[in-house]
């Protein structure tokens, strides 16, 4: 029983290895649970600092800056004055749309008598025959004859007599429409407009009535233009200031402004169309544009380079208006200015040592991506920093 009861109160050599065993596990575990928690903390990035912008430099220069604001307008042909028909009978023949006809050119038959095309600004009104009173139409005609070579030998100038010699140059130009020579000229056989003609549209076709007072075609100049309608908060403009047109697709050609007027009466057409809208401009410029209903002014801004504008009419396009230019100024790029606390805006200048110094500037016309800048030790070379 002693024994038995020693053997009851007293652990044995086996149950204190178990025991041993269980708190080395337990132990082990919280270590191993520590040191996974350790990891995970430690293991957890902390976060990285912003990466500086990129700079770079850039130089002053001197240079021109113009401020500038685009306006809407429409590119065409300008307008002509009316060719007005003065036959009765039927029209046998009719040019296609788009057709250019040059002075001495026939513009349509009617009854197969052809109406041939003359320059001159004061219209026909009467017939050409021996013996008519003297009058600016038949100084028109000869000039026409002498300019279209029918005249040669016979007038040296254009006067308002028709004479012997102006007859046989009609002979001639007959001769060269394939008609026969009569020497004389019907009322309406001619039509007198001041230059050569491009037809937009024919309002007529083969076959139809023609009537004294028809006006057969629509019709524009030759002369390539854009029309810029402008309200009075828009920047004043002078007649030949250049501009710059740009194109539908983006692309970009000079032009002139060659006129400016009142706008056309409401519910009237011009050969260029009336623009529209508001333009962004660049630099410091703002939207400029109108309305026809409410524009002041009609520019005409015809292009250097006609052929650069193509030949659509009544196309929308966007015209460059100066609203402030300086010349031989210094200029950074606007991304190097900064922002002072006290105010104002400062350069951060790269010395030749290599330290940057911070100068204040003051600045002048924004345009293009530049700013004119003025300041202490501000000069052309000096190297600045641009914010990239």
């Amino acid at each position: 029983m002693n024994a038995g009861t020693d053997e009851t109160r007293t652990p044995s050599r086996r149950s204190r290895w178990r025991g041993s065993t269980k708190l080395a596990v337990a132990l082990l575990a919280a270590a191993l649970c520590g040191a996974v928690v350790a990891v995970a903390v430690r293991g957890t990035p902390a976060p990285a600092a912003p990466n500086p912008p990129p700079m770079s430099t850039a130089v002053v220069e001197r240079t021109d800056l113009s401020s500038t604001v685009l306006a809407e307008g429409t590119l065409g042909y300008t307008p002509s004055a009316p060719v007005v028909n003065e036959l009765s009978g039927t029209y046998t023949s009719v040019l296609a749309p788009g057709t250019v006809v040059q002075p001495g050119q026939v513009l349509d038959r009617v009854n197969n008598t052809p109406v041939v095309l003359l320059a001159g600004p004061v219209p026909a009104w009467r017939p050409f025959s021996p013996g008519m009173p003297d009058g600016p139409d038949v100084t028109e005609l000869e000039t026409n004859l002498i300019a279209l070579g029918d005249a040669h030998g016979l007038l040296a100038v254009a006067g308002p007599h028709y004479d012997a010699a102006a007859m046989a140059a009609v002979d001639r130009l007959q001769v060269a429409l394939g008609e026969a020579p009569s020497g004389s000229i019907g009322f309406g056989e001619v039509a007198f407009v001041p230059a050569a003609v491009r037809l937009a549209a024919a309002s007529v076709s083969p076959g139809q009535p023609a009537n004294p007072g028809d006006t057969p075609y629509t019709v524009t100049t030759t002369t390539r233009a854009v029309s810029v309608p402008l309200t009075p908060d828009d920047p004043p403009v002078a007649i030949g200031q250049s501009v710059s047109i740009v194109l539908p697709a983006g692309s970009t050609t000079s032009g002139v402004v060659t006129a400016a007027g009142p706008p056309p009466p409401s519910g009237s057409g011009s050969g260029s169309g009336s623009g529209s809208g508001s333009g962004s401009g660049s630099g410091s410029g703002s939207g400029s544009g109108s309305s026809s209903s409410t524009a002041a002014t009609v520019l005409t801004v015809t292009p250097d380079d006609p052929a650069a504008t193509g030949a659509a009419q009544g196309e929308a396009v966007q015209v460059s208006l100066t609203v402030q230019s300086v010349h031989h100024v210094l200029a950074v790029p606007v991304a190097a200015l900064l922002a002072l606390a006290e105010g104002g805006y400062g350069v951060e200048v790269v010395e030749h040592s290599g330290h940057h110094v911070l100068v204040g500037v003051h600045t002048g016309v924004f345009a293009g991506g530049n700013v004119q800048v003025t300041g202490d030790g501000i000069t052309a070379g000096t190297r600045v920093v641009v914010a990239g």
